[in-house]
C-alpha cells in the first residue's frame, strides 16, 4: 500500500504539488509501518517454531499411547490364556494320573508353562513400553515448559516493540502533517470516562 501510495503522490504531483505533499507523508508513513510489520511477522514465525515443531510431535504421541494399549491388550490376552490352561491342568491333573495319561498330562503341562511364559514376556513387553512412554512424556512436557515459556516472551517483547515502533511512526506523521500545514486542526482522539469502584472518573 505505501508503495502505490508513493507512485501515486508521484503522478500526482506533474499536476497538483500541493495535493501530493500529504500523499507523500501518508505514502512514507504506510511503508515505513508496513516494512515494520512484516518484520514483525518474520520474528513470530521464528519464535512459534517451538508451537509448530510439537504440534507435528502430536501424531507420533497418539501413536505411542497406541502402542502402549496393544501392549496392554496383549498382555492380558497371554495372561488369559495362561491361566486358562493353568486352570485346566489343575482341574484334569488328578484324574489324568488316575487313568495313567501321563503323555497328554506332560503335554498340558508343558503347554501351560509356554503359556505362562509367554504372558510373563509380554508383561515385560508392556511394562518396558509403559517406561519408555513415561520418559518421553516426562522429557517433552519439560522441553515444552522451558522453549514455550522463552517463545512466549520473544512474542511478547516483539509485538510491545513493534506496537510502539508502529505508534511513533505514525506520530512522526502527523507531525509531519502539521508542519506542512499548519493551519488544519486535526481532531485529537477521544478517551473513553471510565468510573471505578470509588466514583472516581478515569479517563
Amino acid at each position: 500500500t505505501g508503495l502505490e501510495m508513493g507512485k501515486l503522490a508521484k503522478d500526482v504531483a506533474w499536476c497538483d504539488k500541493e495535493l501530493s505533499r500529504p500523499m507523500e507523508v501518508l505514502s512514507s508513513a504506510l511503508l515505513r509501518c508496513g516494512r515494520r510489520t512484516k518484520r514483525l511477522g518474520l520474528e513470530l514465525g521464528a519464535a512459534i517454531a517451538p508451537f509448530s515443531s510439537q504440534y507435528r510431535l502430536c501424531r507420533y504421541e497418539q501413536m505411542a499411547f497406541g502402542d502402549r494399549r496393544t501392549a496392554l491388550k496383549k498382555k492380558m490376552e497371554a495372561r488369559t490364556k495362561a491361566d486358562g490352561r493353568a486352570a485346566k491342568l489343575m482341574i484334569n491333573q488328578t484324574s489324568m494320573k488316575h487313568m495313567g495319561r501321563y503323555g497328554t498330562l506332560e503335554r498340558m503341562e508343558t503347554e501351560a508353562a509356554m503359556m505362562d511364559e509367554f504372558a510373563t514376556e509380554a508383561a515385560r513387553e508392556a511394562e518396558e513400553v509403559a517406561m519408555r512412554l513415561q520418559n518421553e512424556v516426562a522429557r517433552i512436557g519439560a522441553l515444552r515448559v522451558n522453549e514455550w515459556d522463552s517463545s512466549m516472551k520473544v512474542i511478547a517483547s516483539g509485538m510491545k516493540e513493534a506496537c510502539a515502533e508502529n505508534a511513533a511512526i505514525w506520530e512522526s506523521a502527523l507531525e509531519a502533517f502539521k508542519r506542512e500545514f499548519p493551519d488544519l486542526t486535526v481532531p485529537m482522539a477521544q478517551h473513553a470516562t471510565i468510573v471505578d469502584g470509588t466514583n472516581n472518573i478515569v479517563s
